[in-house]
């Protein structure tokens, strides 16, 4: 069921553009690990089709914070675009560097429609290691259209077995979508809360497992 929605993906180097450079930041969450520091950020732009609007742009930079341990090369990449405010989050230990954003659209008469993405990175070449993608939708009863709900990322951890990613929800099914062998998982639930909790066991090793979904 992977489906990029309004969200628009697109790697930029360090160079990058001199527009999207100058842009404010709204929000920020950063993280280090030996020696490197690592910052997910939110740019705010406009969108001027077809009428001004806010546009929010997801970025990733890593820096040298000491020469003696870090030997990355500075970088700074776009994750993509959004039209809703995204939610950020960023850890990293020994086993690698994780962030996860959310990001989507207002969807006319139906509500907005978000996404939440969690990648797994190369802390030393920022190069991708896996993708998994957390959606809520609405769907109701029989009978009646469904219609798109929304993940929003508040909290990503690292735990010793496992990555956490906790958000809020508008919607009552909760599905991930892995770019791993194993099977897409989902959960239906009652319309009552607002909250997420997604758990991938052994997230870092070789022979991915299904996640456990919660709703609360």
């Amino acid at each position: 069921m992977r489906m990029s929605g309004a969200f628009v993906v697109g790697l930029m180097s360090l160079l990058g553009s001199e527009a999207s450079a100058d842009l404010p930041i709204v929000q920020q969450a950063q993280t280090t690990w030996g020696g490197c520091g690592y910052f997910i950020q939110v740019e705010q732009d406009v969108d001027p089709i077809p009428y001004p609007q806010p546009l929010y742009r997801i970025v990733l930079r890593s820096t040298v914070v000491s020469a003696d341990t870090c030997t990355l090369t500075p970088q700074r990449i776009e994750l993509g675009t959004s039209k809703l405010e995204p939610g950020i989050a960023i850890a990293a230990d020994e086993r690698g560097l994780v962030t996860a954003h959310s990001y989507g659209t207002y969807v006319r008469t139906m509500g907005p429609d978000m996404w939440t993405k969690l990648l797994r990175w190369d802390p030393t070449t920022l190069a991708t290691r896996r993708t998994e993608w957390i959606r809520v939708g609405n769907v109701p009863y029989p009978g009646a259209a469904g219609g798109p709900g929304s993940a929003r990322v508040t909290r990503l951890t690292i735990f010793p077995k496992h990555v956490e990613v906790r958000g809020t929800r508008g919607g009552n099914f909760l599905y991930v979508d892995s770019d791993y062998t194993n099977p897409d998982r989902d959960y239906r639930f009652e319309e009552t809360g607002t909250g997420f909790a997604v758990l991938f066991p052994d997230f870092f090793g070789v022979n991915q497992k299904p996640p456990y979904l919660y709703a609360y």
